[in-house]
């Protein structure tokens, strides 16, 4: 199944080149939110919970702009984090530096920031690998599935804050609820709603990982009105608490959980 490509909040610390150069890889189908300094960035991050941060460590004045990122790193660990900047020898040092707290992803003005390159990478990013797992444990259910269904549920699975609920899924797959569940139930899966509800679970399982991270930014990043409500959700499809997830369930066992909901579960439109 291809990648649709998804709508994309950035967080950016660049300095004034390199920033106009990425508002035109942007354009005007994703967000850009620009900070003036290296406190405004982690405060961002820590409010905002952007998809991407994009940030040149030689930005600003702060002597302590690696350390930042480090600090970043180490507390939002599932968020993304790009390295965009000039090739200069106190930026490799830098890269070299931040490749060592997981820093994965680096863009070399004049070398790698063709904006169509660039834009590719920043849409691809997002696409936790949760995503990619549950949409494999699925697979052989998936597989007789049509084609128009099965691109919405691979789009619910990597883009689940545009689905609040089984009708967004119906519409996805251009049908009515009903033929939806038709669809679905010699599959064996018997929920649309345990599928965007396990979607929306998976993203925000990711940001529970995050330390720097407090339960109420979670359940408002993964779309929900309140911590109770994906509490709720949470026991549901698993049985425990979000705060109990947090600490006790392993990533491979919430994709078993989950999946073993959305193939078994039983609800009419």
């Amino acid at each position: 199944m291809g990648r649709l490509s998804d709508y994309v909040d950035v967080v950016a610390f660049l300095p004034r080149q390199l920033l106009s150069h990425l508002r035109v890889v942007l354009g005007s189908e994703h967000t850009l939110i620009s900070v003036a300094s290296w406190t405004e960035l982690q405060s961002t991050v820590q409010h905002q919970v952007p998809d991407v941060v994009v940030a040149d460590p030689s930005a600003g004045d702060d002597p302590g702009q690696v350390e930042a990122l480090e600090h970043i790193r180490r507390l939002f660990p599932s968020l993304p984090l790009v390295v965009y900047t000039a090739l200069v020898p106190s930026a490799l040092k830098a890269i070299v530096r931040l490749a060592k707290s997981g820093v994965e992803h680096v863009v070399l003005s004049r070398f790698d920031d063709e904006p169509q390159r660039f834009l590719d990478l920043l849409e691809g990013i997002p696409m936790h690998a949760l995503s990619d797992r549950m949409l494999e444990e699925l697979a052989e259910a998936l597989a007789p599935l049509p084609v128009t269904v099965v691109r919405a549920i691979d789009q619910l699975f990597r883009s689940p804050d545009n689905f609040k609920n089984a009708q967004d899924l119906a519409t996805a797959a251009g049908m009515n609820l009903r033929t939806l569940y038709r669809n679905l139930e010699p599959a064996g899966i018997s929920s649309a709603r345990a599928l965007v509800v396990s979607a929306r679970l998976l993203r925000a399982y990711a940001h529970l990982q995050d330390p720097g991270r407090s339960i109420k930014d979670v359940a408002a990043r993964a779309g929900y009105h309140s911590s109770f409500q994906l509490s709720q959700q949470m026991r549901e499809l698993t049985g425990k608490t979000t705060e109990q997830v947090r600490k006790e369930v392993s990533s491979d066992t919430l994709i078993t959980l989950l999946a073993e909901q959305v193939r078994r579960r039983r609800r009419r439109p």
